[in-house]
């Protein structure tokens, strides 16, 4: 039964894999206003600014949908400087038989106090065995603005250039994003984001993050096209932050997300 929800699953989402970042999956990626962490290269790039510190962010998911064939793991690292904030990483996801992997770069500037935009380079490798592989370049867009302290926008562009392995069209989806954020207290964020796909109808995203304690974060989130429910948690101590989340899908199970972010001096 898995292998065939595992050839349908790759029928369907071939090239669209999750998305990194522990703390992301845990508010249904509705955090498309509020990014600001190492995973923002892969999410949204403008994020990348917001970074004030060296950091190096890893993010592995062992069994996506209860099924190890679809595991995949990211890395990356930032390095703030004068001229804006910069950005490498690596993804790889799949197996033997259909293999992903991704090198990103990225940067990120801040344009104003409240106002920053950001783009990612990406060259993606497919493998199939027996057919090959094949290499192409696509890349991203980003803008998040704070209208104060409490609330906030953004806008993503997923593959502004329509890249495809080949002749035939949206064999990398294409994908707009668009959110907001609210702060209505110092320990309580909700986040909303949209997400259209070209060719497939929108899909909407909340998310809400509560600080328990000044180290600990709970997190929930909730989407539609598919549906799917999401929940975790962070713990930071010192310059350290684990995350961990859990997002379920009615049709194919439970998707298990670990990241780590190491935070170094600032620049």
């Amino acid at each position: 039964m898995k292998s065939i929800l595992l050839l349908l699953f790759i029928s369907v989402e071939c090239f669209a894999q999750i998305q990194p970042g522990a703390r992301q999956a845990a508010l249904a990626h509705s955090d498309i206003a509020s990014a600001g962490d190492a995973f923002s290269l892969f999410n949204n790039p403008a994020g990348i600014a917001s970074i004030h510190s060296r950091e190096i962010g890893i993010n592995y998911s062992p069994a996506p949908y209860e099924m190890k064939e679809l595991s995949n793991a990211f890395a990356s690292y930032c390095e703030p400087t004068d001229y804006g904030n910069f950005s490498v990483g690596f993804s790889i996801y799949g197996f033997e038989l259909y293999k992903e992997t991704q090198f990103v770069f990225g940067y990120g500037r801040n344009i104003s106090r409240n106002f920053s935009i950001g783009a990612s380079a990406i060259y993606k490798n497919i493998a199939i065995k027996n057919y090959g592989s094949k290499g192409v370049f696509l890349f991203n867009l980003g803008a998040i603005a704070k209208i104060n302290e409490q609330f906030g926008i953004g806008f993503s562009a997923e593959n502004i250039t329509r890249t495809t392995i080949n002749s035939e069209s949206n064999q990398i989806p294409t994908v707009l994003w668009a959110g907001a954020y609210a702060k209505f207290f110092e320990e309580l964020t909700f986040s909303i984001a949209a997400r259209k796909e070209l060719g497939f109808n929108p899909s909407l995203r909340l998310g809400a993050e509560y600080s328990l304690l000044d180290f600990v974060q709970v997190r929930f989130g909730v989407s539609n096209e598919p549906s799917t429910y999401s929940s975790g948690f962070g713990v930071q101590y010192e310059f350290m932050q684990f995350d961990y989340a859990f997002s379920s899908n009615p049709d194919l199970g439970l998707t298990h997300q670990f990241g780590l972010i190491v935070h170094f001096s600032g620049k």
